[in-house]
């Protein structure tokens, strides 16, 4: 792939960061229904122990998402145009959107509701009469559910592309440094201001708290990714980086056990975000030095990503319905939906999904498999190609 400086790189590390990222998603929505959050569907028993891990997870695994996708649009520009970039981010983000809110999101509800004794009838009847009302979620029952990624990223795309275009044509030459670590700042100080004001619902209406948040971080993506030498530099530092982000957890930890910060307070936030964009540099620091290859497993995980992203969810609903009926330890029906949840993503993609063209089109994938041999460097995907 063609890297900032114009030389043949590829990026790997970032596929599988991505890739890594939404394979953690199994483990936390699988975690939402036994940590008493309020989701979708919950077991009656709730797992305490899982709270610490979820909250962390939840601190970390979309913003590395939406920095990758960020980076991923800076490799994408380099070798498009505009009109070309649009119209492929179209296809790939707002088309399976569109398909995802009137084939996958509705079975998730359908179950939410028959748990809460809001719906009797069978499936059918539920989708005539109820998601065909196109009432917004949660008054009624038509929504994006955990699609609201892909839109919120399509948005961006609209929003960022003449900057990014403008940044591409003169491209400012900064250096990477120490000031990377600052880039947490104004993530806090955005939730310290807009969080009390306009709580995370992933609605769009409203939602300005966590719709600049991940804004801010497609962005960074976006000018790091531009930066010569900024994943090296990142890999130099990248043992400074895991201390201060060990650092700021313990620091965080210790001002909440002993009353200094409150839950939810404006240091809250703008702690909890220098915590997150420290991570942020860990993560790149270290995949790029460890996981700068590609081998076969990368090579189908790079495609099965996305479909898992839209099925997953819908899936671990659709089983945890039923498992959490069981009279199973919470533990049990935790791996029991884990493990049922990932064989059936992996069923239904090798079964259905990547062996017909329209369903590769509407799960955002290309239109055939490539059969590049992986020691061609030139055949290789650049990591942006591919990065929702």
């Amino acid at each position: 792939m063609l890297a900032a400086d114009g030389a043949r790189e590829r990026y790997d590390f970032l596929d599988w960061l991505r890739v890594i990222a939404i394979f953690v998603l199994f483990f936390f929505h699988t975690g939402m229904i036994f940590v008493g959050w309020g989701w979708h569907i919950v077991n009656s028993q709730t797992i305490p122990s899982l709270e610490w891990p979820m909250d962390i997870a939840h601190r970390l695994r979309m913003p590395l998402l939406f920095v990758i996708a960020g980076a991923g649009m800076w490799f994408a520009l380099q070798r498009r145009s505009a009109g070309r970039f649009l119209k492929e981010r179209t296809i790939k983000l707002l088309l399976p959107l569109i398909v995802g809110m009137f084939l996958i999101v509705p079975p998730q509800i359908y179950y939410e509701r028959l748990l809460r004794g809001q719906w009797f009838g069978s499936y059918q009847a539920f989708y005539a009469k109820r998601v065909l009302n196109f009432i917004p979620y949660s008054t009624g029952d038509f929504s994006w559910h955990h699609l609201w990624f892909i839109l919120y990223l399509y948005l961006y795309v609209l929003l960022l592309l003449p900057a990014m275009l403008w940044w591409k044509r003169d491209t400012p030459r900064l250096v990477p440094g120490i000031w990377l670590c600052l880039l947490g700042v104004p993530l806090g100080i955005n939730e310290a201001l807009l969080k009390p004001l306009f709580p995370e619902t992933h609605a769009l209406v409203g939602d300005w708290y966590i719709f600049n948040h991940y804004l801010l971080l497609t962005a960074y993506g976006y000018v790091m990714a531009s930066m010569t030498g900024v994943w090296k530099w990142l890999s130099d530092v990248r043992r400074w980086s895991l201390i201060a982000g060990i650092a700021s957890f313990a620091l965080l930890i210790s001002l909440f056990n002993t009353g200094v910060i409150a839950r939810g307070s404006a240091a809250d936030g703008i702690g909890a975000n220098i915590f997150t964009w420290l991570w942020m540099m860990v993560f790149l620091g270290y995949g790029y030095r460890y996981l700068s290859f590609v081998n076969p497993l990368l090579v189908w995980a790079r495609e099965a990503s996305y479909p898992f992203y839209i099925l997953h969810q819908t899936v671990i609903v659709a089983i945890g319905y039923y498992i959490i009926q069981c009279s199973w330890a919470p533990w049990t029906k935790y791996f029991v939906i884990l493990m049922l949840s990932m064989s059936a993503c992996v069923v239904i993609y090798e079964g259905c999904i990547r062996r017909f063209p329209v369903l590769r089109l509407v799960f955002g994938m290309k239109n055939a498999p490539s059969h590049a041999p992986l020691s061609s460097a030139p055949a290789q995907r650049a990591a942006g190609d591919d990065i929702q």
